[in-house]
């Protein structure tokens, strides 16, 4: 991407440094009072108070799902820029990112310049953060004005420096990235600011009481790694009972999977990445789970459906839908798996959704389940081959499917992208039908 070939990850860690740098030395030049009349015991004990709850959180991160986790460093960090004079405050959180990127470089195999980057962003905001914080005490701005003021601004710059931080790694837009990490993080961010007032206000009336603050923190650690644990159970339960609908059809074992394989890849094409393609990946593993209710004579049967037949077989997607409403992590999927038997030009099934109404993700699915379904055999004929496939698929586009998802996918399949499929026979007249 534009912004992982003209700011490559070294770069990043160089400007992240540098400017990491001249808001520490900012400090001096502003506080140099600071260095020796502020640097009390009392304050340098708060610093090591704080630094090692940095180092411990970020030793335990939750895992929210796939690639992506929280760490409860937030509150810690405010509660740094709020009770420690600003060079201090900058130096702590250094010092506590370098130990905690040392201690879990092995299983995160983080490079040089990444821990560079991490732990100049984060000491060049905090400092600079307590700088602000300093200067509004100083004008005799409201202590409760000025705690939500850093919190927000905070909040503000954690965002940008983490999407620019993450952007040359991942090859996508920072602007891009920012709207996802506030979608992602928000509720767990709201959570450790509020942590980080009680205790900064706590503390500036009794210092000592920050030793009761772990207490909280490994509550709510405890919570959301209890609440993650719970979301990945339930999926992988689902997706268990997804793979044994496939298990019940000796001629499409693997479909779930390979359709999330596709879909994948037509997102991978599009450049889309974020929560959405956890989503539609969640999605597509799950998308016939309704098919559990379908009778074996009817879902097994080795010949064409009876009209009957057909509209039991066409009950699958809403028989999903109201499986997965039983479980609320996967509310968001919920319409995904109803719609992914819709088509573009309002013809499909169960509601006769047309065009930009039909959910993205479904029509992501859709395209990758019609060519497995094209490609795989079935009991009353031998799957087509890829180009057989692959010509339906041309013929409908912009009609049966999303026009821009089918370009996608051919594309994932012309760069070799897309998995070799069983060999076909002869082509068969028929309409594309998914699986």
């Amino acid at each position: 991407m534009w912004f992982q070939r003209f700011i490559p990850q070294p770069l990043t860690a160089v400007l992240f440094t540098t400017l990491a740098l001249v808001i520490l030395s900012a400090s001096i030049v502003l506080y140099p009072e600071t260095l020796v009349f502020e640097t009390t015991p009392q304050k340098v004990l708060i610093a090591l108070f704080l630094g090692s709850s940095m180092i411990f959180a970020g030793r335990n991160p939750i895992h929210i799902r796939h690639n992506i986790k929280v760490v409860l460093t937030t509150a810690p960090s405010y509660a740094t820029v709020m009770l420690l004079p600003p060079l201090l405050a900058g130096m702590t959180v250094a010092v506590a990112v370098v130990i905690t990127e040392i201690l879990t470089r092995a299983e995160r195999g983080n490079t040089v310049s990444d821990i560079a980057t991490g732990t100049a962003r984060l000491a060049g905001l905090v400092t600079f953060c307590a700088i602000v914080a300093v200067e509004a005490s100083a004008r005799g701005i409201d202590l409760a004005v000025t705690m939500a003021c850093i919190a927000l601004l905070m909040l503000i710059g954690d965002i940008v420096g983490s999407a620019f931080e993450i952007a040359p790694m991942s090859g996508d837009s920072p602007w891009r990235l920012m709207p996802i990490l506030f979608r992602e993080g928000h509720a767990t961010e709201a959570m450790q600011y509020l942590l980080g007032v009680l205790a900064t206000l706590a503390a500036f009336y009794a210092p000592w009481s920050l030793l009761l603050w772990p207490l909280p923190i490994m509550v709510v650690q405890r919570s959301f790694k209890y609440a993650c644990e719970m979301q990945d159970v339930t999926a992988r339960l689902l997706e268990s009972m997804a793979d044994a609908v496939d298990l019940r059809d000796a001629y499409t074992g693997g479909h779930s999977r390979r359709v999330t394989r596709y879909s994948m890849q037509i997102l991978e094409v599009l450049g889309i990445s974020g929560p959405e393609v956890e989503l539609i990946r969640s999605a597509a593993r799950v998308h016939d789970i309704g098919k559990i209710g379908i009778p074996d004579h009817v879902l097994n049967k080795p010949g064409r459906l009876t009209e009957e037949e057909t509209l039991v077989m066409n009950s699958h997607p809403v028989r999903g839908a109201e499986l997965l409403a039983r479980y609320r992590d996967f509310a968001r999927g919920i319409e995904i798996v109803r719609g992914h038997h819709e088509r573009w030009d309002g013809l499909g099934y169960p509601d006769g959704l047309k065009g930009m109404d039909i959910p993205f993700g479904a029509r992501v699915i859709a395209v990758a389940d019609s060519f497995d379904a094209m490609t795989s055999d079935r009991p009353y004929r031998k799957g087509m081959s890829v180009e057989q496939a692959t010509q339906i698929l041309r013929e409908g586009r912009g009609t049966q499917w999303d026009a821009a998802l089918i370009d996608a996918f051919l594309e994932a399949i012309e760069t070799k992208k897309a998995p070799e499929a069983m060999p076909a026979a002869e082509p068969v007249p028929m309409a594309a039908s998914a699986g």
